[in-house]
């Protein structure tokens, strides 16, 4: 059905912006590379709770990687994993751009954290 909402090379398939495959509105399609698909997966490490983020028994250490290309990148040792997150939040920026997930994306639209008795 998407296929039919915007035109897409080939070579491309459609990438849903939000991650949601069943949004299917116009604005939350784009034509993406099969890789460009893959770096926006939301896939987290069970441990550290963050892409990209692992703890390297080796060193005592928070290590931070990134892969781009087919080649893991190593991003560095730290102290904790929320600094080894935002490493790989840089580096997201960096290689993957419009596509990158994010650990630590901007606050973007309403908070409904907050069950507000008087919405709208």
């Amino acid at each position: 059905m998407h296929r039919m909402l915007i035109n897409v090379p080939e070579g491309y398939v459609i990438d849903h912006i939000n991650g949601l495959s069943l949004d299917n509105r116009k604005a939350n399609l784009r034509p993406a590379t099969i890789a460009q698909n893959a770096w926006n997966s939301k896939k987290r490490n069970p441990r550290s709770g963050y892409k990209g983020v692992w703890f390297a028994k080796e060193k005592g250490l928070w290590r931070a990687a990134i892969v781009c290309n087919r080649k893991r990148i190593h991003l560095g040792y730290y102290k904790n994993k929320t600094d080894a997150a935002k490493a790989y939040d840089k580096a997201a920026k960096k290689y993957h751009g419009e596509f990158a997930v994010l650990n630590f994306p901007p606050f973007s639209g309403r908070d409904f954290s907050y069950n507000d008795p008087n919405p709208g």
